[in-house]
């Protein structure tokens, strides 16, 4: 009993000891995270995308997004205990937070179960296990409810969509993508998702025209100009105007707004 209580002792002291208090978010999942759960006040700096929700845009910015426009010396300025950035996208600070005795988590959630999980991993990070619970239950209860409508569904009758990222050239998302799991989730399927080696792939214009997809998501892009692309008239989402525009801050970041992404599309794909 005695061991029991002095190892429990041991593992409070050990994850105060790495409470994250003063944190550079650099990934706008992550900074959607740390305000949802009520740790936005840890947060020492920003990048320029951690612009949701509008409190965020009141924290310092340490600059953009990628290598390019981010400097270790500027995010050592913060003096933070932890750097929160993106999995293939910060990579490269790893050795300058480890010279400086930074912790740094890159998020590589590609999943709604892996959002879930680094939720509660921040929740336990910051101090706000109890918030961080109760989101992810309050989010799978959403879920829940999408799942008990689509799930019925047949592949047959589910309606084939194509996710639009950029058309110069024309990206995709691949089977391995959350956005995969969420048009599935809400009752359609994605015409690339036989793409399984690449979240994003790149696909060929003949590609998307032969497998004739029911709906179009657009990201980005103007709806009107779809139809006068060469070919695109005859597929079935032009014919029926199945051509939607959709939030893309909502849609691409893995956190707490996925739900609302599956709400829409649910809505979308009836």
């Amino acid at each position: 009993m005695k061991k029991f209580v002095v190892s429990l002792i041991f593992l409070f002291f050990s994850l105060s000891a790495f409470a994250a208090d003063r944190i550079v978010v650099l990934s706008p999942s992550g900074c959607e995270i740390l305000f949802a759960i009520g740790a936005g006040d840890k947060i020492a700096a920003r990048t320029d995308f951690c612009n949701f929700p509008a409190e965020a845009e009141a924290i310092k910015s340490v600059g953009g997004f990628d290598g390019k426009t981010l400097s270790i010396e500027t995010i050592v300025s913060y003096e933070p205990d932890l750097v929160y950035g993106s999995k293939g996208m910060h990579d490269f600070l790893k050795e300058s937070c480890d010279q400086f005795g930074i912790e740094l988590y890159l998020s590589s959630a590609d999943s709604v179960q892996g959002v879930f999980d680094e939720i509660i991993f921040m929740g336990t990070k910051t101090g706000c296990e109890e918030n961080a619970e109760k989101l992810v239950s309050e989010m799978k209860v959403g879920f829940e409810r999408i799942q008990k409508k689509t799930a019925k569904i047949s592949d047959k009758k589910r309606k084939s969509v194509y996710w639009e990222i950029w058309n110069a050239p024309y990206m995709s998302i691949g089977g391995s993508s959350f956005i995969n799991e969420l048009i599935y989730i809400s009752g359609g399927k994605n015409i690339f998702a036989d793409i399984t080696d690449q979240a994003y792939p790149m696909v060929s214009e003949e590609s998307i025209l032969s497998r004739n997809p029911q709906v179009i998501i657009l990201p980005f892009g103007d709806v009107t100009e779809v139809p006068d692309r060469n070919g695109w008239k005859y597929l079935s989402a032009v014919k029926n105007k199945k051509i939607y525009n959709v939030n893309d801050d909502v849609f691409s970041r893995p956190g707490p707004r996925i739900l609302e992404a599956a709400e829409t599309l649910s809505e979308l794909l009836k």
